[in-house]
């Protein structure tokens, strides 16, 4: 298999303006296609500093791509630096000319003169079409090398490498075995723990399984191989039911689900309401809740006090006698000098569990961890509740 890497252009990326999504947009594409991304690199708007990254890139890897620096702008320079790189002249091409005007006329606007340099492309190569938005990507082949130039607006990068990067891929390069990928979330369980309980699958080599820690949380990644998709699934699906059996309730979901969503889940299963009480938290808990339950069916009350007015124990409590629903759940963060102090809590007619811990960072980052610690909270007690 060919090693691919991304190049990601703007100076935006580097002064911590905007964040690089399109890079991991690029990395799950290629992993559907099981090829490996092995690096990628940040350059700002400078000609010279991307040329010299372009050129590294071809020289070590047999895929690459760009995203960003295709607009109209003269801080727009990727056109420039891949002919550069590559030796090619820009050349003008009258057609897609055509087609960029054609799109503002769609849109009801004259074209600037400046989108004139969008019709601009390096001798040689092909147009990738963006259906979505003006600037048009291209695609080189430079003997057993590709380079691919995308736009660097998010929802027109994802759209080309669906319709145009991803089946090019395919046909170019077939995969010589099966990859299936499957993510395990869970929460409430510390790293070291799940280290310990998964250690024989964090050594093994196929599926290779992996931990990625977030507050509160843990994500288990399961990487399998197989002659066949139906043989690399299978061995990854044993992993994750070796991962359940072990774990236990811990294991709140798959893929990209949250633990707010998988908790609203459960709760409108069994016919459960809840409410929440917040103090120092930024209003986390209750909004997250709030945002997977938009009908308010299972997520009735969620407050936001700035004065403390009873422990978090009894806070939960109140807050579900107040609201009428089966839980009430609670969370604080509390300054102790340079630090913070986390208190969870949640009460049931059935009982009431807390949990507390000391967070050292920055308050949005404890903020996070205290509403994952109370949904970790409420989530274990589901699953253990008789």
């Amino acid at each position: 298999m060919p090693n691919a890497e991304v190049l990601a252009t703007g100076t935006e990326l580097l002064s911590g303006d905007l964040v690089d999504t399109n890079s991991a947009r690029i990395a799950r594409a290629l992993q559907s296609l099981s090829i490996p991304l092995v690096q990628i690199t940040v350059v700002g708007d400078d000609l010279p500093r991307m040329v010299a990254a372009i050129r590294a890139a071809m020289a070590r890897s047999e895929i690459l791509i760009i995203s960003g620096g295709l607009g109209p702008t003269v801080d727009d320079v990727t056109r420039e630096a891949v002919a550069e790189a590559l030796g090619r002249p820009l050349i003008f091409d009258p057609e897609l000319f055509e087609s960029i005007r054609a799109r503002f006329q769609a849109f009801g606007f004259p074209m600037p003169e400046n989108n004139r340099r969008q019709a601009f492309r390096p001798q040689g190569s092909r147009v990738i079409p963006n259906p979505i938005g003006t600037a048009p990507g291209f695609l080189i082949e430079e003997g057993d090398r590709i380079l691919f130039a995308l736009p660097g607006v998010p929802r027109e990068l994802e759209r080309m490498l669906t319709e145009s990067v991803i089946p090019y891929l395919e046909r170019r390069f077939p995969p010589a075995e099966a990859m299936v990928w499957r993510v395990v979330r869970t929460i409430g369980m510390g790293e070291s723990f799940i280290d310990e309980r998964l250690r024989d699958l964090l050594e093994g080599e196929n599926p290779r399984v992996g931990l990625n820690a977030h507050p509160g949380m843990v994500d288990i990644r399961i990487q399998a191989r197989g002659a066949t998709r139906e043989e690399a699934a299978a061995r990854a699906e044993a992993a994750v039911q070796t991962i359940r059996e072990r774990l236990r309730w811990a294991v709140y979901g798959e893929g990209t689900c949250t633990p707010e969503e998988a908790l609203i889940a459960v709760l409108r299963e069994r016919g459960l309401t809840l409410a929440t009480l917040e103090r120092g938290t930024l209003g986390l808990l209750g909004g997250r809740l709030a945002a997977a339950d938009p009908e308010g069916q299972v997520f009735r009350i969620g407050e936001v006090r700035s004065r403390r007015v009873a422990a978090p124990e009894h806070a939960a409590e109140a807050i579900r006698r107040q609201a009428g629903t089966a839980v009430g759940l609670a969370a604080e963060v509390l300054p102790e000098g340079e630090n913070f102090q986390i208190t969870v809590a949640m009460a049931a007619s059935e009982g009431s569990r807390t949990l507390q811990r000391g967070h050292r960072g920055p308050l949005p980052h404890a903020a996070e961890w205290a509403a994952n610690a109370a949904m970790g909270l409420l989530w274990r007690w589901l699953q253990e509740a008789p």
